[in-house]
């Protein structure tokens, strides 16, 4: 692959891509991330499912210039500027889900629950019509009531808008379903090796290491330095 020139934006799933799922960052990729940025001037998107109360326990922040965060429906700019994006009624909607279905968590936007309550979860979407709202699996065990039509690369699209970096070339790297959203709106689409078969398929890249040591793979070969 030649090396892209032009102003990168790596946008970077967590869980499954930048970590395992469910465990912290490996300090060793946060540092050699670090470093590839400040030597490089990329900058640097984190895209996950996951709230911010979750992820910042996982993960430093600081080494991001932006995060989209809950499938797309908060996009964290700073510490002092979160932006929320809320259907006026879904204060509304879950009190409703609330009722019949236990959470395992609770974001700005999303509502989480094990998959064990999946079937009264879907007969509660059920009756508040499909119009509004739908169920998304966002982990091995995690399902969440999400908007209609959230997913990451709306996610992304709204971080452009934001950050006004519309003209930036974005390098999207993941490995499950929930990331091909991102990839639609990517310049360059990174499967790591542990990816599932979908994603690699769509790729430009598929790397040979897993997890956080193929992103670090992937950022060296796109920006052209000489992988050790």
């Amino acid at each position: 692959m030649a090396r892209i020139v032009g102003e990168l934006l790596f946008v970077v799933d967590y869980d499954g891509t930048l970590a395992r799922e469910n465990e912290k960052a490996d300090p060793s990729i946060v540092e050699s991330l670090s470093s590839l940025k400040q030597r490089s001037g990329f900058k640097l998107a984190l895209a996950t499912a996951r709230p911010l109360s979750d992820i910042e326990a996982f993960v430093t922040l600081g080494i991001f210039d932006a995060m989209v965060l809950e499938l797309g429906s908060v996009v964290y700019l700073s510490p002092g500027e979160v932006v929320v994006f809320k259907p006026r009624v879904w204060g509304r909607i879950l009190e409703r889900i609330s009722r019949e279905v236990p959470s395992v968590n609770r974001g700005e936007v999303l509502y989480y629950f094990d998959q064990d309550s999946l079937k009264i979860a879907e007969k509660v979407a059920s009756g508040l019509g499909e119009a509004s709202l739908e169920l998304k699996k966002v982990g091995s065990r995690t399902y969440v009531f999400a908007p209609k039509g959230l997913d990451k690369g709306v996610g992304l699209a709204r971080l452009l808008r934001l950050t006004g970096w519309s003209g930036i070339r974005v390098v999207a790297i993941g490995d499950s379903a929930s990331d091909l959203p991102l990839f639609q709106q990517a310049w360059t689409r990174v499967a790591v090796a542990n990816a599932d078969e979908k994603v690699k398929e769509a790729a430009d890249l598929v790397t040979n290491g897993e997890y956080g040591s193929g992103v670090i793979e992937a950022v060296r070969k796109i920006i052209g330095e000489k992988i050790v």
